[in-house]
């Protein structure tokens, strides 16, 4: 029932299968440990521009990349520790480094387990020894991201984590997002608003950051009859609905904090040395 594959596109690619209901899920490690594709009884759950997958020297666009140390944007991309200056680009430096396969399994579920560490080239744009342990797990059509985020350092260790799932929705203006808060606040327009379930597929991007209450939300996709629920542990204090006018995509990104917060230090996650951090990430679908 269930089964991994390894083969080679432009870069090696691990294929995850539970055959019980036709659905799968693809890695790929050089790239961040990214999770590329996720099907669901023969639907795409997701968004992926493959441009910008084989194409190293871009941000990649689409999966689901891993936002660590940060989530979002730094103030000109500056941050000081210990009185030293540290430059970083949005979301971070785990979605640009090659992420190493522990190990993988197709006992009772199909899961395989990654592994990225700090080195000295990281510890260049953010001074600290960690590793990063995620489990991915496909088991009764849910996938599921275990993480375990280490302090290997012999000082505090401040981060905070998120996602970013793109999801694949052709039609934008026939979709609808249940957050458990209809008061957001638009990163665009720099305001507040009520947020009525609705993308306005008209503006030229949609950027809302939602204080997340319940610890899960939903997308509905109308025109595939499609329920898709995004589950987090209360870690996961955000959510962010960002979108293109123009891209068949939304995405749900449950986050730690809000952007600037290595700055602000508004919801830090600190981390003693030799502690970690564990928390979960699951997405589902069903068929309304």
């Amino acid at each position: 029932m269930y089964r991994v594959e390894k083969y080679m596109d432009k870069f090696e690619t691990y294929r995850l299968y539970d055959s019980s209901n036709n659905s799968f899920f693809e890695v790929v490690p050089e790239r961040g440990g990214v999770i590329t594709r996720f099907v669901y009884s023969g639907n795409e759950i997701l968004y992926l521009d493959k441009e910008t997958l084989y194409d190293t020297t871009k941000n990649l666009r689409g999966g689901i990349p891993i936002l660590f140390p940060i989530c979002g944007y730094i103030k000109d991309e500056k941050y000081t520790i210990d009185g030293r200056e540290y430059n970083m680009k949005q979301h971070g430096i785990a979605r640009l480094y090659k992420w190493d396969v522990v190990k993988t399994d197709a006992d009772d579920s199909a899961s395989i387990t990654l592994k990225f560490t700090s080195s000295s080239e990281t510890r260049e744009i953010y001074p600290f020894d960690f590793e990063l342990i995620f489990t991915y797990i496909l088991k009764n059509g849910m996938l599921t991201i275990e993480q375990q985020y280490i302090n290997m350092s012999e000082k505090n260790m401040i981060f905070y984590s998120g996602f970013h799932p793109y999801f694949y929705i052709e039609n934008k203006d026939d979709a609808l997002i249940f957050v458990d808060s209809d008061v957001c606040y638009d990163a665009i327009d720099k305001k507040q608003l009520i947020f009525d379930g609705k993308i306005d597929s008209k503006k030229p991007e949609v950027n809302l950051i939602f204080e997340s209450k319940s610890n899960e939300c939903h997308a509905v996709d109308k025109k595939r009859n499609m329920k898709i629920t995004l589950k987090y542990d209360e870690v996961f204090k955000y959510v962010v609905v960002w979108s293109l006018h123009d891209k068949e995509f939304i995405c749900i990104e449950p986050w730690m904090a809000k952007p600037d917060s290595m700055n602000t230090k508004e919801d830090i996650k600190i981390l003693k040395p030799g502690e970690d951090l564990k928390t979960v990430f699951s997405i589902s679908a069903s068929m309304e």
